[in-house]
């Protein structure tokens, strides 16, 4: 799935090392996420945009998500 992860990550210098520890999970699979490689569960996507402080349209952009006012 494409994402803006590294984009984002990157701008907050927040190194892959520093996301996978908050997320549990390898540098590895860190980085095959921002390849676009793995499936992102919805609990993970959370975890993502909450440790980045965005919202789930800037961080996975193909999941256009329409939020009710």
């Amino acid at each position: 799935m494409e994402n803006n992860i590294r984009i984002i990550r990157k701008r907050l210098n927040i190194s892959q090392k520093q996301l996978a520890k908050h997320l549990k999970i390898s540098q590895q699979a860190v980085s095959n996420i921002e390849k676009g490689e793995t499936n992102v569960s919805p609990q993970k996507m959370i975890s993502i945009c909450k440790f980045l402080g965005s919202d789930l349209n800037e961080v996975f952009p193909e999941m256009n998500i329409k939020v009710k006012k």
